[in-house]
């Protein structure tokens, strides 16, 4: 890249130097290419000026009374604000260490006086090219962070679709329960492990009694209701680390590994909880279930379809209980 891109009557120029004829030679050799020329007869006028209007190039004098040409440079470059303007010396002081100490304080360029026009002209646009293009490098740079940044969140909102459509899969969108294939996924692995430790522990399969009725009656919404109603009573019964699921319609079902507990006194909390929400909830209904607890250590080889069908054996047996009691009474 040999062109600058902006036009030179758009680039500002500060020449700074405690000689006038100087300043006036270099700025008219600059004008004359089109350059906005701006003059600074000290250092602390030339920082005061670049502080408050920015120039693109600054060409820097060396020996100035009260602050020298490399203090001006070390206050520039310390600054963020103006640490990126390209700094070229101009200068008397030709001995190498003169121009190595330029160099360190963070000159971009060094020229020796006397000087000649063309060198001036062509260093001046070498250094405004090389800052056109770290300008661009730094654009570039910052639209890949841009892009980088974007696909990262593009990422993160696909890898949370992702997980959502996941969870989905698993989970009855009713209860927020696992549903039968979720808790097909966590309790097969769960109850193998259980096997294999031959720790106690209990499926539970469970039947909302009336669940028709209320549909019919009071519409789906209520038994929509009474259905969630009936997943809460059931968290509330069981401990976190039990896995809990609705089947699909009225059922529900249960894996409770290591758990000391007897059957007995299962089905007793799990009736208390039933009882305490019907007292104290107002809803048009009560709730009540047909459920049986099965006891995996006493089928240690049995599958987990072949407990859930022991449970739902059982409780249908019960169910059958409850209907002929009824229709005795």
């Amino acid at each position: 890249m040999t062109t600058l891109l902006k036009p030179p009557s758009e680039i500002t120029l500060l020449i700074v130097d405690d000689t006038a004829d100087n300043l006036r030679l270099i700025a008219r050799i600059l004008e004359t290419q089109g350059y906005i020329v701006r003059k600074a007869l000290n250092g602390k006028m030339a920082l005061q000026g670049v502080l408050r209007q920015p120039p693109d190039l600054i060409l820097l004098d060396i020996n100035m009374p009260e602050m020298s040409g490399y203090e001006v440079c070390r206050a520039l470059k310390g600054n963020p604000k103006t640490a990126h303007i390209p700094i070229i010396f101009i200068s008397a002081l030709d001995q190498i260490q003169d121009k190595v100490l330029a160099f360190e304080t963070g000159g971009s360029d060094y020229i020796t006086k006397p000087f000649q026009e063309q060198e001036i002209l062509m260093r001046v646009k070498n250094q405004l090219l090389i800052q056109q293009q770290q300008q661009a490098i730094d654009l570039q740079r910052q639209q890949l962070a841009a892009k980088n940044e974007q696909l990262k969140q593009e990422i993160q909102e696909r890898q949370k679709a992702e997980a959502e459509v996941q969870r989905l899969a698993i989970t009855d969108e009713l209860t927020s329960l696992l549903n039968r294939r979720g808790f097909h996924l966590l309790a097969t692995q769960q109850l193998k492990l259980a096997q294999r430790a031959t720790s106690h522990g209990y499926l539970l399969f469970a039947d909302l009694d009336g669940l028709k009725t209320i549909n019919d009656t009071l519409g789906h919404a209520a038994g929509d209701q009474m259905i969630q109603d009936t997943a809460q009573i059931l968290r509330d019964t069981f401990r976190q680390t039990d896995i809990l699921a609705r089947l699909g319609g009225d059922e529900f079902v249960v894996l409770i590994p290591a758990c000391d507990r007897e059957s007995a006194e299962l089905q007793s909390r799990l009736q208390t909880h039933i009882d305490a929400f019907n007292q104290t909830q107002t809803r048009p209904y009560s709730i009540a279930m047909s459920f049986a607890f099965v006891e995996c250590l006493k089928h240690q080889q049995a599958s987990l379809e072949t407990l859930i069908q022991y449970a739902d054996d059982l409780m249908y047996q019960q169910k059958r209980r409850k209907k002929a009691a009824v229709q005795h009474d």
